[in-house]
């Protein structure tokens, strides 16, 4: 709605959706540095095991609201993954994956 809004129109479609996918990505890292301050993850294995889960999640949303409810073919909803032709989204499903594990080790040795 914000790209939407703000600078869709002025960017272009391809660009606006680089943009958004990097303000993402920015927002989940200062979510997962609040959440790792606020509820430590004890271990790697359990960083990965939340990533993978939120991954999963994610992708079941995404799909099954962009098809099912949005009414988005499955291959409109598939062209947000194609690097070749500047589609970078799948950033944003590589660092929810394993943003977890990797704040995890950040403040780890930030303590150490």
């Amino acid at each position: 709605m914000v790209r939407d809004l703000l600078y869709k129109d002025r960017a272009g479609d391809l660009t606006a959706h680089q943009i958004s996918t990097g303000t993402l990505i920015a927002l989940l890292t200062l979510y997962f540095w609040i959440l790792e301050r606020r509820w430590p993850i004890p271990s790697r294995r359990s960083a990965f095991v939340i990533g993978g889960t939120w991954l999963a999640l994610t992708v079941l949303f995404e799909f099954a609201f962009g098809h099912y409810v949005d009414g988005k073919s499955w291959s409109n909803l598939l062209e947000n993954y194609d690097i070749a032709d500047g589609h970078v989204w799948i950033l944003v499903l590589i660092w929810v994956a394993l943003g977890p594990a990797g704040m995890r080790e950040f403040t780890v040795r930030r303590r150490a």
